[in-house]
């Protein structure tokens, strides 16, 4: 199951190599919530990762390149976006740049953005998307690897059937040279704000009103 990408397009060989790993171990799961179903797929990409002889880390941090901005909503200060997040899977290599994946099953999540900001720091970004019904468009540099589930009601409960290896990959398309460059100046602006930000007096947290 090993190899070594090295082409543009190394995202879609993850993916492709992840589906073939699926298939070919006969990955499926019956009768899970969604949180079990999410663990389950998060284990089996764990258990690819350690077969292509690389190590990964389950809920690692990450930065988003925008660097935040303190708004208030009313009674409630916040950082938009936050300082930090997490990214399901971050896999090490010894010869290629960090993989970012992350494990969802919806649309509506903080795993595009995330994703987004991986692509563009030139690092792949695989989004392993299961159930439901998709997105029309991904941003520049994700791939999307579908694994659809079905499910019951009362109680809500999801079920895959063994990957048969024609699962659907879905492209974003290439990040470009300048949409990179963009990139790593806000990233490098934001690191500077961190740094400017820490070295400040501590200031109050969020302020909430309590009636």
């Amino acid at each position: 199951m090993a190899h070594e990408p090295t082409e543009a397009g190394e995202s879609e060989i993850l993916a492709i190599s992840l589906r073939a790993y699926l298939r070919e171990t006969g990955f499926s799961f019956t009768g899970l919530t969604g949180k079990e179903a999410t663990q389950s797929i998060t284990r089996a990409g764990a258990q690819w990762v350690g077969a292509s002889g690389w190590r990964c880390r389950t809920e690692a941090q990450m930065r988003y390149i925008d660097p935040p901005r303190l708004k208030s909503g009313g009674c409630i200060a916040y950082w938009s976006p936050s300082w930090s997040a997490c990214l399901d899977l971050r896999v090490m290599r010894k010869d290629g740049s960090p993989i970012a994946a992350e494990i969802d099953r919806a649309d509506e999540s903080t795993a595009v953005d995330k994703l987004r900001d991986e692509a563009l720091r030139g690092r792949p970004a695989l989004w392993i998307r299961w159930h439901g019904a998709l997105r029309a468009e991904l941003p520049a540099g994700v791939v999307r690897l579908h694994l659809p589930t079905r499910s019951s009601k009362s109680p809500l409960r999801y079920s895959l059937a063994p990957v048969t290896g024609t699962e659907a990959i879905t492209l974003g398309p290439a990040v470009t040279p300048e949409a990179r460059t963009d990139a790593q100046r806000q990233d490098q602006q934001r690191i500077a704000n961190e740094k400017r930000a820490a070295a400040r007096p501590q200031e109050p947290g969020p302020t909430r009103c309590y009636w």
